[in-house]
């Protein structure tokens, strides 16, 4: 059956059921990723895994998903979006009940490889989904708008609802709780999905798998532990072995006939200038957010219980955002939005360096800052994200989701990476000119490799000397994190000026229209593409939007 809509034709009740299928599962997919923090103390508790371990059940989900996000678009476009999310979807209840049940560490860990492999099936099926469920483009905005704001929904909510979760109930039900939501789906899904979609007979290159799986796991995971640990030989090494693997697959692509990631995409100017704001604006306020967290505990020190409520402001702020972004732009063109939501978030960010380098603490003033950083960084993402999809061609939609997950992930990471690492250069050069002389040379290495180890430090010398390490640390810390904010300005400043003359007149302005099949797809390169839904009922009319998205 189709559900797919005319331009003009409101979407029909199976449409509407299949948007809220489709949100069901993204929305606990998004609370996945964040719920695992909470939950460790009691995983390391019941199931003693290796500090190795720990680690990797912390993040090889997020490792996999982007791993396997770009070999699932072209997938998406192979055996179509129904079959690829129902998959998706079973493998999700599975590994959940998995995860729920574990015996031991290393079945929790295998569980959650399963949960990343299923996040990294669901996102470009959804959205392609989408396209064949809601045809016209004022609804494909409106549906577009309610799916993004289920992934805020699901982050801003994770914490609180796994909070809940284990305090009346044991660390597994975290994860239980999402086989009710994968049954409701799979029972619904087949009736409200609909069958049709354009597919390719093309076959897959397995090398090219491998090569994106290992470029984008290697480059992320190398990233990440630059940022965290310092830059380490191993994780230096990672990072370059991932780039080499990265060129050798853009080298493959160009060579084969039916590459895996059609690089053609990156032609159209809208979608390879939304991916570079992407990168931008994530490797702007990424880092950010997990500095000033440590200020606020260790230098302001906030409770982790009020802290945690306090942190409820900013999630709440990307829900607001994904609200109220659909009825901003129905009279304002993207480019603008996007730009004057990024200038907010600049506002923000300034509040948080006034709060901090006020030398007031002012904790209510931070959290004010990084709630306007979220709330205006929204319109970026939501319309980015709907013009990178809306900008390739329909049997290509899983690619553009792969290229807006990698956009956003990579930024998130070298963020991490050059962010962090400036925050920390900062942070131990401030702290070695303030710390006390009395300190031994390795007891100040130990206390300048970052904030923990100078608070461990201080309260083993106790004393005038722990006490002058603890006033040097709060120092550095602080500095550290105004640097940060800092970079993070300048790269938001970076992304205005990228959005503002790169996306200049982009649209979204014209209903999805059935291409003749001589049209090149790269013929209009600076305009969004706008091809049909994959369902064989798409409208070929076309209709002003109002933006929803």
């Amino acid at each position: 059956m189709s559900t797919t809509t005319s331009t003009s034709a409101r979407p029909t009740w199976r449409a509407w059921t299949g948007l809220a299928l489709l949100a069901l599962p993204l929305f606990m997919m998004a609370t996945d990723f964040t719920v695992m923090f909470l939950a460790m103390p009691a995983v390391t508790a019941d199931l003693l895994p290796s500090t190795t371990q720990t680690l990797w059940i912390l993040h090889i989900g997020e490792f996999v998903a982007a791993g396997f996000v770009i070999a699932m678009g072209w997938l998406t476009g192979r055996i179509g979006p129904r079959t690829l999310l129902l998959f998706a979807i079973v493998l999700y209840g599975t590994a959940s009940t998995l995860a729920a049940f574990a015996p031991d560490a290393e079945t929790l860990l295998t569980a959650r490889v399963l949960i990343g492999l299923a996040a990294a099936a669901a996102s470009p099926a959804a959205i392609s989904m989408l396209r064949s469920l809601f045809g016209g483009s004022r609804h494909f905005g409106i549906a577009f708008a309610v799916l993004m704001g289920t992934f805020s929904a699901g982050s801003a909510l994770g914490p609180p609802m796994g909070g809940m979760l284990l305090e009346h109930f044991w660390w597994g039900s975290v994860f239980l709780i999402n086989v009710p939501v994968a049954a409701v789906v799979l029972l619904g899904g087949p009736w409200v999905f609909p069958k049709g979609g354009r597919t390719t007979a093309e076959r897959i290159d397995m090398t090219s798998v491998v090569l994106s799986m290992g470029a984008v796991i290697l480059v992320v995971f190398g990233l990440q532990e630059i940022a965290d640990r310092g830059p380490a030989v191993p994780y230096v090494l990672a990072t370059l072995v991932g780039l080499v693997l990265g060129t050798w697959f853009v080298r493959r692509q160009r060579r084969l006939a039916n590459p895996l990631l059609d690089l053609g995409l990156f032609a159209i100017r809208t979608l390879r200038v939304t991916a570079i704001a992407f990168v931008l604006s994530s490797a702007a306020f990424v880092a950010v957010d997990f500095l000033l967290l440590q200020y606020l505990q260790i230098v302001a020190g906030v409770p982790t219980d009020r802290l945690g409520l306090l942190l409820a402001a900013p999630g709440i702020a990307a829900v607001l955002g994904t609200a109220v972004t659909p009825i901003l732009a129905r009279w304002v063109e993207p480019a603008r939005l996007m730009a004057s939501g990024v200038g907010l978030a600049l506002v923000g960010a300034m509040a948080v360096i006034w709060s901090i380098a006020g030398g007031t603490q002012q904790t209510w003033l931070s959290i004010t800052g990084t709630t306007v950083v979220s709330l205006g960084v929204t319109p970026l993402m939501m319309l980015g994200a709907q013009l990178i999809v809306t900008a390739a061609p329909a049997k290509r939609t899983g690619s553009a989701v792969a290229v807006q997950d990698i956009s956003a992930g990579l930024g998130g990471a070298l963020g991490m990476a050059f962010i962090g690492s400036l925050a920390m250069a900062v942070f131990g050069r401030v702290l070695t000119a303030g710390a006390a002389d009395g300190l031994t040379g390795a007891e100040l290495d130990t206390a300048a490799q970052n904030p923990g180890s100078a608070v461990a430090v201080a309260g083993d010398l106790g004393g005038a000397d722990g006490q002058a390490l603890l006033t040097a640390a709060h120092d550095a810390l602080s500095w550290g994190t105004v640097a940060a904010y800092g970079t993070a300005v300048v790269l938001g400043i970076a992304t205005i000026v990228l959005v503002v003359r790169g996306l200049r007149g982009a649209r979204l302005d014209t209903a999805p229209d059935e291409p003749d099949a001589s049209t090149d797809d790269t013929a209009h390169p600076d305009r969004p593409r706008h091809d049909p839904a994959p369902s064989p009922s798409a409208a070929s009319t076309s209709a002003a939007l109002e933006p929803t998205t």
